[in-house]
């Protein structure tokens, strides 16, 4: 049985604050909650409360009826201040819902001064009901449990990103001058937040050499801003041309529209592994530190490649030597990658 019955306000203008502040990949897993919350209060006025840096992974999303854009402060006095005055510009709040399960996102359902207050996490005083974090199931099954707990079930909890044709027609722009083909390409990202989870350099290196002795497709290494001197380090290992380079170069909306037309992504466990595996697009996922069925790509068109298995989830935080992903062998990928690829081709 659920704990609360928020179908009782299908017929109501009710107003829901949803919070999901980080990071890129969590964002992308609560979107099947998203539109089935939208499905069963179709007159819910529904804003998602997300940092600033993340916000372009749901700004086109058609469930959602506001942003409202935090910055990433630690939990903290000031951060509390903000929350608080970001709030008060808003109309209160009916139900509050936290995806996120942290000190930082509960501040948010307090301060909402909502009614219900509901969510992830542990036991929280005044809540209608919390659900502890399984690291044994799915972030996105987590996240549906969370809405079927509100008496919401989730029957597709398949994750959905949206791009702007604005950003479809300003990444059009950059591949032209760059002389790079609008769709198709195979899409390299060594790259992690956390160094624990990327693929050092000299292994990701091999393996691009190894691909492109066997296959002419066309590769572009991808990742942000903050992996741009990992990737020049990358760069220096290979011959000149062997792999084209936007990391860093494109802001978050027309990232996204390059993932969308990727015809496969090579991918530490990170957000662009999971905003492709959201648009359908085939994954090779490199784990190490983590626990692929909690956090490895969705769907039934993907091959997870570990050498390693942890015995934590949270091995990542403490792992600084990247020991699970140094064992990674780049022969091992290249397996992987052209396996995957002949499966695409056989289906085609």
């Amino acid at each position: 049985m659920p704990a609360v019955d928020l179908k009782q306000f299908a017929a109501a203008p009710v107003r829901i604050l949803v919070v999901k502040l980080s990071s890129f990949g969590d964002i992308v897993h609560v979107t099947g909650a998203l539109r089935a919350l939208r499905r069963a209060l179709p007159l819910a006025d529904l804003t998602l409360a997300v940092e600033s840096r993340w916000a372009d992974v749901v700004r086109n999303n058609p469930n959602l009826n506001a942003l409202m854009e935090s910055s990433s402060l630690e939990f903290s006095i000031a951060y509390v201040a903000e929350v608080r005055r970001l709030l008060s510009r808003q109309r209160r709040f009916d139900i509050a819902i936290d995806f996120q399960g942290t000190r930082r996102s509960a501040a948010w359902v307090y301060l909402s001064g909502a009614r219900f207050k509901m969510g992830r996490g542990s036991f929280r005083p005044g809540w209608r009901f919390s659900v502890e974090t399984d690291r044994t199931r799915h972030a996105i099954v987590i996240c549906a449990e969370v809405c079927a707990r509100a008496g919401v079930p989730v029957d597709d909890p398949d994750p959905e990103i949206y791009t702007s044709h604005e950003d479809e027609r300003l990444l059009d722009e950059s591949l032209d001058a760059e002389r790079i083909p609008r769709a198709g390409y195979v899409l390299v990202n060594p790259f992690s937040r956390w160094v624990s989870k990327s693929w050092p350099e000299q292994n990701a290196a091999a393996f691009i050499r190894q691909y492109k002795q066997g296959f002419d497709d066309h590769l572009i290494l991808t990742g942000g801003v903050d992996d741009q001197a990992r990737a020049e380090s990358l760069l220096r290992l290979l011959p000149p041309g062997t792999i084209r380079s936007l990391v860093g170069r494109l802001p978050l909306a027309q990232a996204l529209c390059l993932f969308r037309r990727a015809r496969l992504m090579v991918s530490c466990d990170s957000g662009p592994m999971h905003a492709a595996a959201a648009f359908g697009v085939p994954v090779v996922a490199l784990f190490g530190p983590t626990h692929p069925e909690h956090t490895g790509p969705w769907g039934p068109n993907h091959c997870v490649v570990q050498a390693l298995r942890p015995l934590d989830h949270h091995t990542y935080r403490t792992d600084t030597n990247a020991s699970y992903m140094r064992a990674l062998e780049s022969d091992t990928v290249f397996n992987a990658v052209a396996a995957k690829l002949d499966a695409l081709r056989g289906a085609a």
